[in-house]
């Protein structure tokens, strides 16, 4: 069996078409983008207003596309062995919370500024109202800061701060008519996990 190979013949005249094509295309990327961005020489004004002057003028690179989201949002140099290293040692906890019809209970840790909890909690036989919130280590009655609330959850995750000293957790209430048991997993810097005296 003979295969045949064809052979591709490009006019002289078509690739200097397609040189000159390429050649046009990096120059209209130069002048619109790369001058303004890098020299701040922008002769068509597109330049300033897409903001590639300011960079140009502040010294700064024209950051990647992954890179926007973070630009600006930590400055990765200032961070350090203080901001890394956490006085309270790790641990992680779990607890099975049930909860009749309409009864409401308060799981709290206490933590120091800066430490961090972990959590992810799951609510079976129906949704609860949920309220996240903490309390200097010696609150005055009724005073407290909320963080988030809602109505109707079956559960929720996420990474908490604590931006004070003190007790910071969950309340949660069983609004429907039946059961519901609530399992709360924990990990982090934290001093312990309880559940307040009333």
């Amino acid at each position: 069996m003979t295969t045949q190979m064809e052979t591709l013949h490009i006019a002289p005249a078509s690739l200097v078409k397609a040189c000159l094509g390429a050649l046009a295309a990096a120059g209209v990327i130069l002048t619109l983008f790369v001058l303004p961005a890098e020299t701040g020489f922008d002769l068509t004004g597109v330049g300033a207003r897409l903001g590639l002057t300011d960079m140009a003028a502040s010294g700064e690179e024209a950051p990647a596309a992954a890179d926007k989201a973070v630009a600006g949002a930590v400055n990765v140099a200032s961070i350090g062995k203080a901001d890394i290293i956490r006085a309270t040692p790790y641990r992680t906890d779990e607890k099975v919370i049930a909860l009749s019809p309409h009864e409401g209970i308060e799981i709290k840790a206490h933590m120091a500024k800066g430490d961090t909890i972990s959590f992810r909690w799951d609510a079976k036989g129906g949704p609860v109202k949920m309220d996240m919130h903490g309390e200097a280590p010696q609150p005055v009655e009724g005073e407290f800061t909320t963080y988030w609330k809602e109505l109707d959850l079956t559960e929720a995750q996420g990474v908490f701060t604590a931006s004070f000293d003190g007790r910071h957790g969950w309340y949660w209430r069983n609004k429907g008519d039946v059961p519901v048991t609530i399992t709360l997993k924990t990990s982090g810097f934290y001093k312990d996990l309880f559940q307040p005296e009333e």
